[in-house]
């Protein structure tokens, strides 16, 4: 359930990283197609999730999640549009942190190392589609309270729990080298943000949602891999 959850926090970045490339046409089929998966396994994994809680602070934090989702869903299932973005943008901070708090309970009911290593292997699935998605604000000229805080943040975040995974002694031989082609994806992340970072000014949105995508897909399979550990 852990990785279940966990892919819900990943979802809410997706998202809003989708809706935000079809608004400023960074493979906007792709990105619609991503969108329409992601809004149906979020609701389906809600629902799951729900019936399946093992206990009543779980279950509190996932009404939580919920009550935002109601909020959500339907501005998602929306045409996409400027007013939409903004709408979105003021909620999602608040489902990724309700998300998250979900994830917390489940990994505090289980209390055991590999549920923290499924949490934290997880949470970068999260982190590539938060990058993402903040680039994608920032290069279409969406200029937020904190945007650039933000992106920095989870830059530092992402590197700084890479390399913790890395050196887990619970790492088997799939998990290492999954994790050392996470590691030379986020060299092509690295570059991206160099180039706008250098004073260039230089945005390249669909470079960056490619790499992110490539980051996504490995540290699925990493997580899956550590989820089988803990077994």
């Amino acid at each position: 359930m852990i990785d279940q959850s966990g892919l819900q926090r990943m979802l809410s970045q997706r998202m809003l990283k989708a809706y935000a490339q079809i608004l400023f046409e960074v493979d906007p089929e792709g990105a619609q197609e991503q969108l329409e998966d992601a809004v149906l396994l979020f609701d389906q994994q809600l629902d799951g999730l729900t019936k399946q809680a093992p206990s009543q602070k779980v279950l509190i934090a996932l009404q939580k999640v919920d009550d935002i989702w109601q909020e959500f869903k339907p501005v998602m299932q929306a045409p996409v549009s400027m007013k939409g973005l903004h709408v979105l943008l003021s909620l999602d901070e608040s489902l990724l942190e309700a998300t998250h708090d979900v994830v917390l309970e489940l990994q505090a009911y289980a209390g055991t190392a590999p549920a923290r290593l499924v949490n934290t292997a997880g949470r970068q699935r999260m982190l590539s589609q938060r990058i993402a998605k903040l680039y994608t604000l920032a290069s279409g000229g969406v200029r937020t309270a904190g945007l650039d805080q933000q992106l920095q943040s989870a830059r530092y975040e992402f590197e700084g729990a890479l390399a913790h995974l890395l050196q887990a002694p619970e790492n088997t031989s799939e998990i290492t080298r999954g994790l050392q082609e996470v590691e030379r994806q986020w060299i092509i992340f690295r570059t991206s943000f160099q180039l706008h970072d250098d004073g260039e000014g230089k945005y390249i949105p669909f470079l960056v949602a490619r790499a992110a995508e490539k980051i996504f897909r490995q540290m699925d399979q990493v997580t899956a891999h550590y989820v089988h550990v803990g077994q």
